[in-house]
């Protein structure tokens, strides 16, 4: 018969309970990761299949996150009814995208004959402008013969497809504007009752799982109200510096400018570059090369404080994505869906982080609370049903610890 006593392990040092945590995010993550693919690809397969009405509702959804403090303005503080202060909130956002337009119609008509004029005047220059800095004449000759070969094909592509072309158009033309009535419907309803629209999609969770779905839901539109919200004030510096700048330089289209770059804003990263390009060469055809580099500093200038300024202090902080997750997001959305998946990219990546637990922070694993993310009192989703709401929901919805309630 053995005399020694129980063995006692050894004490668990510093180093193996660093390495075990490390094991322990890192297989953390890497189930966030798979769990995104599947998502991902079943979202893909769907999208096939409804785009046309999963399009317009994402739209909605965005616009719902940046108008609903305009909606319970007019509810809580002027006494709106609810279905009043969401169509008067719609209305003003028609307004002011029409009166934006009424403003910068007439500036491109007015000058596009001019600008047309100057563009042809410094593509002619542009041979020489080369010479100057050194390019060979017979390297511009051979360019400017590739580039003509190219258009007079294409011009012959045109030709050739303008009937189909028209009709496509025609079709594209009452798409859109299908497109557009859907998401503005949505828009309204979402605004009248989004916290019933949220759920009745929780009635189809299992009953054990939906506070889960519901914290996902919560911490998801967290992340894409605060996003959009912070993005528009981004956008709204970015436009009226470019507007200002172009201005005091004499460059013609100054406001028109503003605006794409206002718009351009919401594709990150990307969208500024190409609003910068779209100045450079309006500047350059109408004020030559020195109001193409004025242009230029104009845009580093304005970019260089909405990256480390606007970007950090308002929206950093509450959507923590990586550069690279953000490109990864907007090439991936440009190549499905264009130009719109561009725009829709960054706030869907957002949201579906924020869901699945990426937004939390690196020094603890297992994140905040979901209260520490939106108080219940102020919580735009709403809270699961409870017993006392309804005795129907009682049955199906359990309660705010994950219980059901008693009989």
């Amino acid at each position: 018969m053995s005399t020694e006593g129980p063995r006692v392990p050894p004490p668990v040092t510093p180093e193996h309970r660093a390495g075990r945590v490390s094991l322990e995010r890192l297989s953390v993550n890497a189930l966030r990761i798979g769990v995104i693919g599947v998502v991902g690809y079943g979202l893909l397969l769907v999208w096939s299949r409804l785009q046309f009405i999963l399009l317009p509702f994402f739209v909605a959804v965005l616009l719902a996150a940046l108008l609903m403090p305009v909606a319970a303005f007019l509810h809580a503080r002027l006494r709106f009814p609810r279905v009043l202060a969401s169509i008067v909130t719609v209305l003003l956002l028609i307004g002011v995208v029409t009166g934006l337009l009424t403003l910068v119609a007439p500036d491109i008509v007015a000058q596009a004959e001019d600008i047309a004029d100057q563009v042809d005047q410094g593509i002619r220059q542009l041979p020489d402008v080369l010479h100057d800095l050194g390019v060979k004449d017979e390297d511009v000759q051979q360019y400017t013969k590739d580039v003509t070969d190219k258009l007079q094909d294409s011009l012959g592509a045109i030709g050739g497809q303008l009937g189909t072309g028209v009709i496509s158009a025609a079709q594209g033309v009452v798409n859109v504007a299908a497109s557009v009535f859907l998401a503005v419907m949505m828009l309204i309803y979402l605004l009248i009752d989004g916290t019933g629209f949220w759920r009745g999609f929780l009635r189809f969770a299992p009953a054990d799982s939906r506070v889960a779905w519901h914290d996902g839901g919560r911490r998801a539109w967290t992340a894409i109200t605060q996003f959009v919200r912070s993005q528009v004030v981004v956008a709204v510096i970015d436009g009226v510096g470019i507007a200002i700048g172009l201005s005091i330089l004499g460059i013609p289209l100054a406001v028109p400018l503003g605006i794409l770059t206002f718009v351009l804003a919401f594709i990150p990263y990307v969208g500024a570059i190409i609003a910068g390009l779209a100045a450079m060469l309006v500047a350059l055809s109408t004020n030559g090369v020195e109001g193409a580099v004025g242009a230029l500093v104009v845009a580093l200038v304005v970019q260089q404080i909405e990256g480390n300024v606007l970007y950090p202090l308002l929206i950093g902080r509450s959507v923590r994505l990586h550069p690279l997750t953000v490109l990864l997001g907007v090439g991936a959305g440009s190549a499905l869906l264009g130009i719109v998946g561009a725009f829709l990219a960054t706030p869907v990546i957002a949201g579906v982080a924020a869901s699945a637990g990426w937004l939390e922070d690196d020094e603890e694993l297992d994140g905040p609370e979901p209260e520490d993310i939106a108080p219940p009192e102020a919580d735009p989703l709403g809270s699961p049903p409870r017993p006392d709401d309804d005795p129907e929901d009682a049955q199906q919805f359990p309660t705010a610890g994950g219980t059901r309630p008693t009989e």
